[in-house]
């Protein structure tokens, strides 16, 4: 008689992604996900996800200045990329910090790799953020758009920058909620938007380096692009899988309402 095999858990799963079971439990993962399509396309999900996050990742793993490519990121082949490898990757961009030219506030460019070397934590903390949480359909935020003002005050009190949330309904879009994040070794404030087609985008707020005002910078690589600007103490960054114009209207909205409070 066949001895049943162990019910498929999260690490399965995960390990399935990675290629780190054997022949045979993989067999088992298999069996389960095509009796279970919707774990299946939660797999597709991850295996997205994190095809993305090694794309992005990639970018930033360099060491000397002269070393950064100015081309846009290319995707690694061969090996599958693991999660540690992920976090490792993170933490070399989020050393990263100094200072960056002011570039005049009415002007939005596309920086070079090098001339831009000391904002890279904060292009690469904003999507990695926007990619780990915009496919979450339960738990996208901490704190609900319905308890926005005790979401403010706490996130506010925490970048230890009082503010409020911006309203984007002009644009369509709606406040579903927020997170404290750790970013470049500091608290940070993370909002979400959505509009009525289920497109989002992500507002990051995080506490400065020490890097002086810079203009709008915009920067693309698979899908996802971001648009992000120094103004003192603080950094921001407003992500999404929006086409460019769209994102610069909520640019332009969100920026002007951090400049009226």
């Amino acid at each position: 008689m066949t001895k049943p095999s162990a019910p498929i858990s999260e690490d399965d799963l995960h390990a399935f992604l990675d290629g780190a079971l054997d022949q045979d439990r993989v067999a088992d993962v298999e069996r389960h996900l095509a009796g279970n399509p919707d774990v299946a396309g939660e797999i597709e999900r991850w295996r997205h996800r994190e095809t993305d996050l090694r794309a992005v990742l990639g970018a930033y793993s360099f060491g000397a200045a002269d070393e950064i490519p100015v081309a846009e990121p290319q995707r690694t082949e061969g090996r599958r990329f693991k999660w540690t490898a992920m976090v490792a990757a993170v933490v070399v961009a989020f050393s990263l910090g100094g200072g960056a030219g002011y570039l005049g506030r009415s002007l939005i460019e596309t920086p070079s790799a090098v001339r831009d070397l000391d904002a890279l934590w904060l292009d690469a903390a904003a999507r990695e953020v926007f990619l780990t949480y915009v496919g979450e359909v339960r738990h996208p935020v901490e704190v609900g758009a319905d308890e926005q003002e005790h979401l403010t005050n706490w996130l506010g009190n925490r970048i230890d920058r009082p503010f409020t949330a911006p309203s984007l309904a002009e644009l369509g879009f709606g406040l579903v909620g927020g997170r404290l994040l750790p970013i470049n070794g500091r608290p940070g404030a993370m909002l979400m938007y959505e509009n009525g087609q289920g497109d989002r985008a992500t507002l990051l707020l995080a506490r400065n380096a020490g890097a002086r005002d810079t203009a709008f910078q915009f920067s693309e690589g698979d899908g996802v692009n971001t648009f992000r600007w120094i103004d003192g103490p603080l950094a921001y960054a407003i992500t999404g899988f929006l086409d460019r114009g769209a994102l610069e209207d909520i640019t332009r909205a969100v920026y002007d309402h951090f400049e009226a409070i």
